[in-house]
């Protein structure tokens, strides 16, 4: 059935959207830096070794599961002229972008500290911006559908970014070590701008909060007795689970499975743009249906795709390239129709001068999602280990099934579930998605 409320007239400009989203684009230019370039350089380059490196991030991601819910209960009671989030995106900003220098280009000779030093101001500044910038999307908009255009935008910005750090040092032609630094002053200036555009462009919701501040704890209680929030949080860490075994195995699939290691950047941008490129089609099936469809299509048509993947052989790239845009297709609905879904669950929340929660909401969905991703590193890259899987020989009958299961069958099998915590209270959860401006 058609949501009516859909059919909203915008509140906001294309100006004002492109100005909204901007601000992603470093934060995710640094975030791709972070997974696919920093940990070698710093384990070769630098001579520090893939144990401590990886050590000290997998640290930095338990750093984050605590910084992120706290950070934003700190923006959500935060009071000023400005509102409850720009005071800390004025701070985030120089702090991110200093950061970010320190991480990306070191001085020779640093050693274990100075990269603790660094990762660690990098993590706390990227929660310190992120997190109440991104929870301005959640309390903005009065519309329902526009929160879905809001969240696209970030997620257009995020793949313009996450390209630019992939297609760096190719298009410099420089090794990683000289194109980091490159990276870095790109993520300090664009940083500047966009939160000048955010500031000028960007209006605030003047709203009154009538009940009193509350702890950490307290807070996280009043979230988590949202039984439309619980809904939501548990269908997106098992979908972002599933998502997390497909990404970090992509490269051994492609490898391996393929036989054809030369075309990874070429079908891993290929994800990306398709991910860009279908976020319109995604808002307009959530505007014509409703948020929970669009997104049960997505789980759906993604689990074609990867039985499909099963099947798909040495030799078959042309395969390979249209199951790739199709699953990054399904990855961007994944990105932003559970944080739509969070914005309305949110602005219903905050109605009547209740308590304001948006941030601390984002956070325990940010740290979901970062906790995910540790899946393959906890359960499937043992068990390759386990089988005998080998990255850089040969592999048997059963060590490939085991990277067949762990790439396309078991996300196949989460994503099942996932479908099923998606709907099975669908009439709750659509009911915040019906919520008029007060």
């Amino acid at each position: 059935m058609t949501d009516t409320k859909n059919t909203q007239t915008s509140a906001f400009t294309w100006w004002q959207l492109f100005s909204y989203g901007f601000l992603t684009a470093p934060l995710a230019m640094g975030g791709f830096a972070l997974v696919m370039y920093i940990p070698t350089f710093y384990a070769v380059d630098m001579g520090l070794g893939l144990g401590l490196v990886g050590a000290v991030f997998v640290a930095g991601r338990l750093f984050d599961v605590v910084t992120d819910p706290l950070i934003g209960h700190l923006s959500d009671e935060t009071r000023s002229r400005i509102g409850a989030r720009k005071p800390w995106m004025l701070v985030g900003v120089p702090g991110f972008s200093i950061a970010a220098w320190l991480l990306l280009a070191p001085p020779e000779g640093a050693g274990l500290l100075y990269l603790l030093i660094a990762s660690g101001l990098y993590f706390l500044f990227y929660t310190v911006l992120d997190v109440p910038y991104s929870s301005t999307g959640l309390e903005i908009s009065p519309h329902v559908h526009e929160r879905s255009v809001l969240a696209s935008s970030k997620a257009s910005f995020q793949v313009i970014g996450a390209l630019f750090a992939a297609a760096a040092p190719v298009v410099l032609m420089l090794p990683i070590g000289d194109t980091l630094p490159v990276v870095a002053q790109t993520i300090m200036v664009t940083s500047v701008l966009g939160l000048i555009l955010f500031m000028h462009s960007m209006p605030e919701r003047n709203r009154t909060v009538t009940e009193p501040r509350a702890s950490l704890i307290k807070a996280v209680k009043m979230v988590w007795h949202s039984r439309p929030y619980r809904t939501l949080i548990s269908g997106f860490l098992i979908v972002q689970s599933a998502n997390a075994l497909t990404a970090g195995l992509m490269v051994l699939f492609i490898t391996h499975r393929l036989n054809a290691p030369n075309l990874i950047g070429l079908l891993m941008g290929l994800l990306l743009l398709s991910s860009a490129l279908f976020l319109p089609v995604w808002v307009w099936v959530s505007k014509r249906k409703s948020k929970q469809y669009a997104w049960s299509c997505s789980v759906i048509t993604c689990s074609v795709v990867l039985a499909a993947f099963a099947f798909v052989g040495e030799g078959n790239v042309v395969a390979a390239a249209m199951l790739a845009a199709i699953l990054g297709a399904c990855f961007g609905c994944d990105a932003i129709m559970p944080t739509s879904m969070l914005a309305d669950i949110v602005y219903k929340g905050e109605e009547g001068g209740k308590k304001r929660l948006g941030g601390l909401s984002l956070a325990v969905k940010n740290s979901v999602s970062k906790l995910a991703f540790v899946v393959p590193m906890g359960l499937a890259f043992p068990v390759l280990d386990l089988v005998g899987f080998q990255e850089q020989g040969q592999n048997g009958c059963t060590e490939m099934l085991t990277l067949v299961f762990f790439f396309s069958g078991l996300p196949i099998l989460l994503r099942l579930a996932a479908l099923y915590v998606i709907n099975k209270q669908s009439d709750t959860v659509r009911s915040t998605q019906e919520a008029e401006p007060v």
